[in-house]
């Protein structure tokens, strides 16, 4: 990556969409999370606790969207329901330069929420009210932009 795009990058914003919509505000996304699970084997005949490791299953963290409240209610509508929490969708993530071009891209795949977060004012608090949105997933990929 040059110079030039990663000063543009570290600029830049992220633009969030699901079923073919962007979904307005979204200014942070948790870190995307990929890990394998570590089994320890033992042959039968070994002698007790020698053992090796090996990799098990492959998964990922919940990821949360956040936004500054009082937008749309693409996020409480998704969470709101038990019908639209059993609906699973795939989420894409881009991170744009200061041009609005897309620097890198992920989709998170099979997405359904598992929290919804309002975090209200307290008196006297310049911070604006928040909302999060805590997806499950089965796993993300890089896509090739």
């Amino acid at each position: 990556m040059s110079k030039d795009k990663k000063h543009h990058h570290k600029h830049g914003s992220l633009r969030v969409s699901w079923d073919g919509t962007v979904i307005a505000g979204v200014d942070r996304v948790s870190p995307l999370v990929r890990s394998v699970e570590v089994i320890t084997v033992r042959e039968g005949s070994s002698p007790a606790g020698a053992g090796h490791m090996v990799p098990g299953h492959i998964g990922s963290e919940p990821v949360t969207l956040e936004r500054p409240a009082g937008g749309d209610t693409a996020f409480e509508q998704w969470a709101g329901s038990a019908e639209s929490i059993a609906v699973k969708k795939d989420v894409t993530v881009e991170i744009l330069d200061r041009e609005g071009g897309v620097v890198l891209a992920y989709r998170i795949h099979r997405c359904w929420p598992t929290e919804y977060r309002v975090a209200l004012l307290e008196p006297g608090s310049r911070a604006p009210a928040l909302e999060q949105l805590r997806l499950e997933n089965d796993g993300w990929e890089r896509v090739t932009i």
